[in-house]
This record gives structure tokens, C-alpha cells and sequence, in this order.
């Protein structure tokens, strides 16, 4: 059964609870009892059929012990011994065959036996079950007169199939009957339960559907008419008393909720109001903040354009102040050298100054040496002189003295006048050497004058090229500085740009605020039209007047 057919889903959905239950347990009931009866009838044909193949073995057994019992009392003819099972409605044929396979004797009446039934019951049918001694075909259809047999044919050998074998054949029919027999009263009886189920669900289904119908038809009152105040009957402890009793609770519960919805409905109205008025301040506010963002961000770039003057000059002035610098060690390692230059011309006129005076020295010392010569030859002179005297007064014998004498006074005149002319030498000499030597004097004076000249020079420069290297360093801080602060306006005007951006997002999210209050503020209309029409008290009834 198809339940997704159109025509059925607005049925199924149309029927109640009560008629649904019951076709529930008719179908259940029905179908159980179609599936007990199918296996029971099953299992009773399969326990008939197994007992006819056992009452067919016993009769074939006792027909094989009365047809040797005959044979060997010398009986004529076995057709009285099949005359005793003729009236039984369970066999449908009895006959037994000789050795060679001929029909002696029958139950079916008439002189000829269909060959077919011989053939369809032979020794050499495939299918037989070898059962106590019997051989058991479960079935064998045949026509025989006209006659449609079916049964299970039971062959048992007489004296061990030396005198030929009996064939029972136990009537399907029977076990058929009995079997139909059987499913009529299991329907009739599964007919019984399926109605006795019926009306035990229907008695069920009334039981419950009655609270659940007086549900709802609170919930359909509730749902018409938003009155939360009928009350709500619970008549039993069962599931439907305990979902009545829940149903209770959550109007109670709906009622609580109602009002504080009616509360907060009207609290949300008035915050609506308010953030739409907060709102409209807030923007008017954000105008006049962007406003003034702007004229700062127009300052701020003039600022960053006079940092980059700025910036450019402190790298002029840094780039003058390096050259400045490098001018300064320059003239500091010239006076360096120069000092260095003095002090070794100060040390050559030293090294002079006292050759020259040990020249002074050497020059009294040849003075002396003068001295003592002009003494000698004064004497020498003296000693010629006196000696030309004894030599006149040697007479002949001293002529000869007398011209030595001569000859060494006049060499004592001449060492007399060379001697004076060395003493003018050596005055002049001396005269010379101390004028030099006060010339070195005042020259080493000068050179200590100029040095120390140089020397406070040089230390006036060390000092400016020290002032020009903190300059130089001061510049550099400045231009450090210029650029730090380049760097920051740079920043503050990009946060500006940034804060610029975020002011017209946040006028946008204000302009938003205000459609978002305007919707609440619909949604609260909303909210309070629908809470009103709910009504969670109980109307007060005027007081009836009592009669004096």
C-alpha cells in the first residue's frame, strides 16, 4: 500500500486518533493471526502427512504378514484380506504385485489396473525413502478410470520380496481436508481476535482521546481567543494525566512569559525611543567629529610638509657641519705636524746653540794657548836680546851666537805678531760667537714664542674642531630628530587617514543604529500587538447585590 499516494495522505491525516488506533490493532491483529494460521496449517499438513506414512507402513506391514501367512496356508486368492481396509477414507488404493510385477490383487474395483499407477509405484521410481522397513514415495498422481488419485504410496516386500510386494497408497485428499478444516477454524478464530482487538482499542482509544480531545480543545481556545486562563481538568495518573498536568504547567508557564513579554514589549519601546533620540545625538556628534578630523588632517599634512623642508635643510646643514668637521682634523693633524716640525727646529737651534758655545770655549782655550805663545816669545825675545848681548861681548867667538840670536828675536817677533793677530782672530771670534750665541738665544726665545703660539693654535683648533664635532653631533641629532618626527607625522597622518576611514565607518554603522532602532522599533509594535492579545488574568465579575 502505497501511503505516499495524494489521495491517501488527506485521508490517514484527516482520521482521528480513536480510528487510527484501531486500524492499527486490526491490521496487526490480522496479520498476526494470517501468519499463526499459514505456519500452523503448514506444520499440522507436515504432522498429517508424517502420520499417514506411518499408518500406511503399519497397514502395508500387516498386509505383507497376512499375504505370506495366506501364500503359505495355501489361501487362493488375497482379495479378502484387501476388503477389511476397503471402507477406510484415508487409503485411496491397496494392490499387490508378484515378483515379476504383476497386479494379483487390487481395492479399485473393476477387473483391469491402470498400468500407471504400477509404473508411477515401481521399485525402480527415483525418489522413494527407505522407512522400516518399507520404501515411502511422499507423491504419486495418476488417472485411473477417470479417477485422479493422489497419494503417498507405502510399498512393503512380502517374505523379503521372494512372493511379490504391497503397495498402500494413503489418500492426499484426506490430509488436504483436514488441513483446510483446519486454516477455516484458525480464521474464524484469528477473525474472533482480530474483533475482540478491535474493540479492546476502541475501548483503549476512547479512554485516551476523551483528556486528549478536552486538550485540545483548551489549546484550540487558547489558540481562537489568547485566553491563558481556562482552566485545565486532570482526571487520571496515567501519561495523559501527567501530559494534561504538563500542559498546565506550560500555560502557566506561557502566562509568566506573557507578562513578562507585555513588560518588556513596553521597556523595549521606551528604549527604542531612546536610542533613536541617542542615536540622532550620536550623529550629529560623529559630523561634527569628522568635521573637525578633517581640518586636522589637512593640518597635519601641511605639518608633514614643512618636516620634509625641514628634514631637507638638517641634511644640508648636517652635510656642511661633516665637511666643517673633517676641515677641523685636517688643520688639527697640520698643526699637529707643525708643532711636531718646531719642536725639532727647536731642538736643532738647542743642539747649535751649544756647539757654538762649546766653539766660544774652544776659542778662550786657543786664547790661552795664544797667551801662553806671546809669553814664550816675549821671553825668547828677551832671551835673544840678551843673548846678541854676551854675543857682542863674546866678540868674534859670538858672532855666530849672535845671528841665532837674531834669527830667534826675530822669530819672537814674528810668533809676537802672528800671536797678536790670532788674539784679534779669536776676539773677533769671540765677539762673533757670543753675538751668535745671543742671536740663538733670542732666535730659541722666538721659537718658544712661536711654538707656544702653535701651541695655543693648535689648542684653539682642537678646541673648534671639538665645538664643530658636538655641532656636527648636535646636527646629526637634529636630523635624526627631523626624520623621527617625519616619521611620526607620516604615522599620524596615516593614523588620521585611518581614523578618517573608521569616522565614515562608524557615520555608516550610525546611519545603520538608526535603521536597526527604526526596525526595533517596529518589531516592538509588534511584539507588544501580539503579547496584548493574550490575556493572562481572569476578568473580574461585579459583585451580585445582595437582597436586604
Amino acid at each position: 500500500m502505497n501511503l505516499s499516494n495524494p489521495l491517501v495522505t488527506p485521508f490517514r491525516q484527516s482520521l482521528g486518533l480513536a480510528p487510527k488506533l484501531v486500524l492499527v490493532t486490526a491490521a496487526v491483529s490480522a496479520t498476526v493471526a494470517v501468519l499463526l494460521t499459514f505456519i500452523a496449517t503448514r506444520q499440522l499438513g507436515d504432522d498429517l502427512a508424517e502420520r499417514h506414512a506411518s499408518e500406511g507402513q503399519t497397514v502395508a506391514l500387516s498386509l505383507a504378514i497376512a499375504a505370506e501367512q495366506g501364500v503359505s496356508a495355501g489361501m487362493g486368492s488375497l482379495q479378502p484380506l484387501l476388503e477389511a481396509f476397503r471402507s477406510r477414507e484415508d487409503l485411496a488404493y491397496i494392490f499387490i504385485e508378484d515378483p515379476t510385477g504383476y497386479v494379483t490383487v487390487h481395492s479399485l474395483g473393476g477387473d483391469s489396473f491402470p498400468e500407471a499407477l504400477r509404473l508411477a509405484t515401481g521399485a525402480k521410481v527415483p525418489g522413494g525413502v527407505e522407512k522400516g522397513g518399507t520404501r515411502v514415495l511422499p507423491s504419486v498422481e495418476v488417472d485411473a478410470g477417470g479417477r485422479r488419485l493422489r497419494a503417498l504410496d507405502v510399498a512393503a516386500p512380502v517374505a523379503q520380496g521372494r512372493l511379490g510386494t504391497v503397495h498402500v497408497g494413503m489418500a492426499r485428499e484426506y490430509v488436504d481436508a483436514q488441513v483446510v478444516s483446519l486454516r477455516q477454524r484458525m480464521l474464524l478464530f484469528a477473525l474472533l481476535l482480530v474483533a475482540a482487538g478491535v474493540v479492546a482499542s476502541a475501548l483503549l482509544g476512547r479512554s485516551i482521546v476523551r483528556p486528549l480531545s478536552e486538550l485540545t480543545s483548551v489549546a484550540g481556545h487558547i489558540v481562537a481567543s489568547g485566553d491563558l486562563t481556562r482552566p485545565i481538568q486532570v482526571q487520571s495518573g496515567d501519561e495523559v494525566g501527567r501530559l494534561a498536568t504538563s500542559f498546565s504547567q506550560m500555560v502557566q508557564k506561557l502566562r509568566e512569559v506573557t507578562l513578562n513579554l507585555q513588560t518588556a514589549a513596553s521597556a523595549l519601546t521606551q528604549s527604542t525611543e531612546h536610542l533613536n533620540t541617542s542615536s540622532t545625538e550620536q550623529a550629529q556628534t560623529i559630523s561634527r567629529q569628522a568635521a573637525a578630523l578633517q581640518e586636522t588632517q589637512v593640518t597635519a599634512q601641511e605639518i608633514k610638509q614643512t618636516s620634509m623642508l625641514a628634514a631637507q635643510k638638517a641634511e644640508g646643514v648636517l652635510s656642511v657641519a661633516e665637511r666643517a668637521d673633517n676641515l677641523a682634523r685636517a688643520g688639527e693633524a697640520s698643526i699637529e705636524q707643525t708643532m711636531v716640525g718646531l719642536n725639532d727646529i727647536r731642538a736643532q737651534v738647542n743642539a747649535i746653540a751649544e756647539k757654538i758655545l762649546r766653539l766660544g770655549e774652544r776659542t778662550q782655550q786657543i786664547g790661552g794657548i795664544t797667551q801662553t805663545v806671546k809669553d814664550l816669545a816675549d821671553q825668547s825675545n828677551m832671551l835673544a836680546l840678551n843673548a846678541a848681548i854676551e854675543a857682542v861681548r863674546s866678540g868674534e867667538h859670538g858672532k855666530g851666537f849672535g845671528v841665532v840670536a837674531r834669527e830667534i828675536r826675530a822669530l819672537a817677533d814674528q810668533s809676537i805678531q802672528a800671536t797678536t793677530q790670532v788674539r784679534e782672530l779669536l776676539d773677533d771670534i769671540a765677539n762673533s760667537v757670543t753675538a751668535a750665541v745671543r742671536d740663538t738665544e733670542r732666535g730659541a726665545e722666538r721659537m718658544e714664542a712661536s711654538l707656544t703660539q702653535v701651541r695655543n693654535s693648535g689648542q684653539n683648533l682642537r678646541e673648534l674642531s671639538s665645538i664643530v664635532q658636538d655641532n656636527a653631533a648636535a646636527v646629526r641629532q637634529i636630523a635624526a630628530a627631523v626624520n623621527q618626527q617625519n616619521v611620526g607625522i607620516n604615522q599620524i597622518t596615516l593614523a588620521v587617514n585611518d581614523l578618517s576611514k573608521m569616522m565614515d565607518e562608524t557615520v555608516a554603522r550610525i546611519g545603520s543604529t538608526g535603521e536597526a532602532a527604526t526596525t526595533l522599533q517596529i518589531i516592538s509594535e509588534q511584539l507588544t500587538s501580539a503579547v496584548k492579545s493574550y490575556r493572562v488574568e481572569a476578568e473580574s465579575k461585579p459583585a451580585e447585590s445582595k437582597p436586604a
